[in-house]
């Protein structure tokens, strides 16, 4: 897939080139390229540089204006491209790919002509927006032979697709590595699964609120005898355009249940694993059937198992792939959206499927802190999936600014650098009592606990109803955990701190001080309401006098576990001194 594949030999004189594409009215780059190796004078290509244009999803502009429709779009990409590069050579090289050879351009100024193009091209008549990638390859000087030229153009070209905000890709060295890299896992993929180079890595996941482990994700390594570690990045490209991709998940799932199974065994604190799903392993495998039986050989509870499906998988919009989906959830699997943000169709997919975690992209956070709107656009989706019932989880958190404004916007779990990077098992098994204890690992029965209280959202006007669709405001909220009648704040937002300050209190120890100083018959009319509240599931109300302040409080029961109780409590101040 990655070897230069050589053309037909242009030199020779009884292959029959078309001059012209019928559809377009442009020269061929067949033709032309063999008109540049018969005559030396005819054009120097050797000075050249080559830039390949391919229409993204074609097919579906075929499917929405119909073949007649296509072909109308090329004509007007041509013309455009005529336009925008003119005194260039545009020339049709198949299906949706026009090539542009130019003596005179520079890198920018092809930029920038890709950028006219593509605002261009998205006003299309029809309400289309459609996006157009282009690689550029700039001859050395030195004689090559064209499809060697054209093919490293292409190559730049597929650089940048699914990548949504570059719009093109230069054929440079680092490129070159990297394609030789591609090569030589596609090359050496059979022997590093025979002799054992793949090798699970793991990644814990902490709960915000707490900092204990509450799960791991079991991430792929290929660990080379010749190359050292090559990156995922490469081997997972790779397989999955040779399709072979559901080999090397159905593997990961196997050692993950294993591994899961010998943690159980040893008594250690176990949590549930997380594995990727590709959109090939529902293509080319029964993958239920798969994790049904590795689940089954390894006895290992199904809940423990978790699906990350990521975004890309739904591009091909398969009916059979959200069944499936339905039938792991029903079966009893959690089922996860990864790299949530990462395309086109992420609110289309919550639209059509059920998921019950959303891993946010870790791109939101690599922009974090020189784009506010990124700020502004993880709290949007936390806000949204706590409306949809459903729970979050950010990844790629390197920092402490990070996590405090992600447990501030009520994101349940962090994944990243902060807390922990993805270490093989060898390295938990020598760090048992720091990775492995009940001290830093969540049980069960919290597990479901906090869970519960990460329903509530932060962000919501009325956080105490469920599942609401309303735009969210700064409510005074706080989560009140009580046991055996002593109570403490687990969480208080801004708001809540705000109303704290207008009776005199800086610290949730002395809003708690006060009400415990209150009269008896208040406190026990308090607590009868919070019991009532339990039992009910009701929203229950108190008044409050702190002198110069008087405040209502409104609770609802969130969670119990044996005698921990969590509450959340909105306030508003009813009166106070001017």
């Amino acid at each position: 897939m990655f070897v230069m594949q050589e053309g037909p030999d242009l030199n020779r004189g009884n292959i029959n080139l078309e001059k012209t594409d019928p559809i377009t009215g442009l020269d061929t780059t067949a033709w032309f390229f063999s008109q540049t190796q018969r005559d030396p004078n005819f054009y120097p290509l050797h000075k050249s540089t080559i830039t390949f244009f391919n229409v993204m999803n074609f097919k579906t502009i075929n499917q929405r204006f119909s073949y007649p429709g296509g072909n109308a779009y090329l004509c007007k990409f041509r013309d455009e491209l005529r336009r925008i590069f003119e005194g260039e050579n545009v020339l049709r090289a198949g299906a949706d790919h026009l090539v542009v050879i130019s003596l005179n351009l520079a890198i920018e100024d092809i930029a920038d002509r890709i950028k006219e193009l593509n605002l261009v091209m998205g006003r299309f008549e029809g309400g289309l927006r459609n996006q157009i990638k282009a690689g550029i390859y700039v001859s050395d000087g030195s004689p090559q032979k064209p499809i060697v030229m054209m093919d490293r153009a292409s190559l730049a070209c597929r650089e940048v697709h699914g990548i949504f905000n570059k719009e093109y890709a230069v054929f440079d060295d680092a490129l070159k590595i990297k394609l030789e890299e591609k090569q030589y896992v596609l090359d050496h993929f059979e022997e590093a699964f025979e002799k054992g180079y793949f090798h699970v890595y793991y990644q814990p996941v902490v709960r915000a609120l707490t900092g204990k482990v509450c799960g791991y994700e079991a991430l792929a390594r290929w660990i080379d005898p010749v190359k050292g570690m090559i990156s995922p990045l490469i081997f997972i490209d790779v397989l999955e355009k040779v399709h072979l991709i559901h080999k090397l998940d159905a593997y990961i799932i196997e050692q993950a249940c294993k591994d899961l199974r010998d943690d159980i065994d040893s008594g250690y604190a176990y949590q549930p694993i997380s594995v990727n799903l590709s959109r090939l392993d529902f293509e080319l495998s029964d993958i239920k059937s798969v994790i049904d039986r590795v689940v089954a050989k390894y006895n290992v509870p199904k809940e423990y198992l978790v699906l990350e499906v990521t975004e890309s998988a739904f591009a091909s919009d398969q009916k059979s792939l959200g069944e499936t989906i339905k039938e792991f959830r029903d079966d009893g699997y959690q089922v996860w959206l990864d790299d949530f943000g990462s395309g086109f169709s992420s609110f289309n997919n919550l639209q059509i499927y059920d998921f019950d975690f959303l891993k946010i992209d870790m791109n939101f956070l690599r922009t974090f802190d020189q784009n506010p709107k990124s700020r502004v656009i993880i709290a949007s989706i936390v806000d949204m999936a706590k409306k949809l019932g459903i729970h979050t989880l950010a990844e790629g958190v390197e920092t402490e600014e990070q996590y405090e404004f992600l447990k501030r916007i009520g994101c349940e779990l962090i994944q990243g650098y902060y807390f922990y990077k993805p270490i093989p098992l060898e390295d938990y098994h020598t760090k048992r009592a720091e990775l492995c204890s009940f001290e830093t690992n969540e049980s069960p029965e919290e597990r479901h606990y906090f869970d519960e209280i990460g329903r509530i959202n932060f962000l919501d006007n009325t956080p105490l109803r469920e599942h609401k669709l309303e735009i969210a405001s700064d409510i005074p909220i706080a989560i009140i955990e009580g046991e055996n009648r002593k109570y403490r704040f687990i969480f208080v937002n801004n708001a809540f701190k705000k109303v704290m300050r207008t009776f005199g209190a800086d610290t949730t120890d002395e809003v708690l001080n006060r009400l415990h100083k209150n009269d008896p018959g208040i406190l026990r009319k308090r607590y009868e309401g919070l019991i009532h509240s339990e039992e009910t599931h009701e929203i229950v109300e108190f008044f409050e006098d702190f002198g110069d302040v008087k405040i209502v409080s409104k609770a609802r029961f969130l969670t119990r576990m044996g005698d921990k109780i969590a509450y959340a409590f909105v306030i508003k101040v009813l009166s106070a001194k001017k």
